[in-house]
C-alpha cells in the first residue's frame, strides 16, 4: 500500500537580539501556527547559534520548542561549536549547520521549505543592520514579521518614500486679464438697508400711524426718525414709539387684565368614605377565608393521590452512560514556561 503524502508543514526562522517575554511570544507563535497549519502538519524552527546573534529570548524560545516537541535546527559558526553556553541548545537540535554565512544558510533553508516565515526580535540599537538583513529575505519572497510587535508583517521601504513631501506653493491670485500678484478687492454686497428708503407721501400735516410704520422697512423708519430730529436706533420698535411720541400720538402698551378664578368645591362627606372602606375590607376578608379553605382541601386531595402513585410505581434502573472522550479541539498547544 502506498504511503500517504507527507504533510508540508511550516518552517520558521528566528533572528534578532531584541527582548520579548517567552509566554507572550509563545501565544503569538501558537496563534500563527493554528491559523496557518492543519493539526497534523509539522512545524520546524531555525535558530542562529552564534555569539553575535543568540540572546536570552532566543534561548527561551528554543527551550519552549523542546518542551512542545517541535523540531528545531541551529546554524552556527565553526568557532562557536564548543561553547558551553550553546551546548544545551545544540544537543537538542535535530540538525546543526556550521557555515561561514549564517543568514545565507537560513535563507537557503527557508527558500527550500514548502512554507516558511522569518520572525524578527527587533532591536532598535541595530535598526539599520536588521533592516538590511531583513531586506534580503524580503527580496527572496519570504514572509518577514516582527515578533516584538504582535507579528506585524514587515515591508521594505522603497527609495524616496521616507522623504517628506514638500509644501506645495500657494496658488497666486489671477485677475481676469491674466496679471499675477495683484490683489482684487471684492465689493461688499449692497443690502436692502443701504438703499434709499421710499417714504409714502402722507403729507406734513398727517401724522404717521403705527400700521403705516410697521409696514415700512427698517431703513425707512430710520430715515423718518432722523428727519424728525430723533436719534437712530437699532430696534425698529423703539424708533416707532419715538416717532409716535414726537407726533403727539403715543400708544400705551395694552395690558390684558387677568381675573382670578375661584373654584368652589362641595363639602366632603367623610362618613361615606369610612363606610365604603369598611365594606371593602369585609368583602376581602370573606374572599380570603374561602380561598384558603379551598386551597387546603385541594392540597389534601393531591397529597393522597401522589402517595398512591408513588406506592404503585417501581423505580426503573438507570441506563448506563457511556463515557465519551472529550472532543479534540484540533488546535496546536505549545508549552509555556
Amino acid at each position: 500500500m502506498p504511503r500517504p503524502p507527507k504533510a508540508e508543514g511550516m518552517t520558521i526562522g528566528f533572528l534578532g537580539t531584541g527582548v520579548k517575554a517567552v509566554d507572550p511570544a509563545t501565544d503569538l507563535i501558537e496563534e500563527f501556527l493554528n491559523n496557518t497549519l492543519k493539526p497534523d502538519e509539522p512545524a520546524r524552527f531555525i535558530f542562529p547559534l552564534t555569539t553575535e546573534e543568540f540572546s536570552d529570548s532566543l534561548a527561551d524560545l528554543a527551550r519552549m520548542a523542546r518542551k512542545s516537541s517541535i523540531t528545531y535546527e541551529v546554524i552556527s559558526h565553526t568557532g562557536d561549536r564548543n561553547r558551553k553556553v550553546f551546548t544545551e541548545v545544540a544537543n537538542s537540535a535535530a540538525k546543526q549547520y556550521y557555515v561561514a554565512e549564517v543568514w545565507t544558510q537560513m535563507e537557503l533553508i527557508l527558500n527550500e521549505a514548502p512554507q516558511s516565515a522569518l520572525f524578527v526580535l527587533w532591536d532598535d540599537q541595530r535598526e539599520q543592520e536588521l533592516a538590511d538583513i531583513c531586506g534580503k529575505f524580503m527580496d527572496a519572497g519570504i514572509d518577514v514579521r516582527d515578533l516584538t510587535n504582535n507579528l506585524i508583517p514587515l515591508t521594505k521601504d522603497e527609495e524616496g518614500t521616507e522623504e517628506e513631501a514638500q509644501d506645495e506653493p500657494e496658488p497666486e491670485q489671477v485677475m481676469s486679464d491674466g496679471a499675477q500678484g495683484v490683489e482684487v478687492e471684492e465689493e461688499e454686497p449692497v443690502t436692502p438697508e443701504d438703499d434709499e428708503p421710499v417714504v409714502p407721501e402722507t403729507g406734513d400735516d398727517i401724522p404717521y400711524t403705527r400700521t403705516q410704520l410697521e409696514k415700512m422697512a427698517h431703513a425707512q423708519v430710520k430715515d423718518i426718525a432722523v428727519g424728525m430730529g430723533l436719534a437712530p436706533r437699532k430696534a425698529r420698535e423703539n424708533m416707532i414709539l419715538a416717532i409716535l411720541e414726537r407726533q403727539g400720538t403715543p400708544e400705551e402698551p395694552a395690558v390684558a387684565s387677568v381675573g382670578s378664578q375661584v373654584v368652589t368645591g362641595g363639602a366632603v362627606d367623610s362618613g361615606a368614605g369610612v363606610a365604603f372602606l369598611e365594606g371593602l375590607e369585609k368583602v376581602l376578608d370573606d374572599f380570603g377565608n374561602r380561598f384558603m379553605v379551598g386551597l387546603d382541601d385541594w392540597l389534601t386531595k393531591f397529597s393522597t393521590a401522589a402517595e398512591g402513585f408513588a406506592f404503585n410505581t417501581a423505580p426503573e434502573a438507570p441506563m448506563p452512560v457511556e463515557e465519551s472522550e472529550p472532543p479534540q479541539s484540533g488546535r496546536r498547544r505549545l508549552i509555556r514556561s
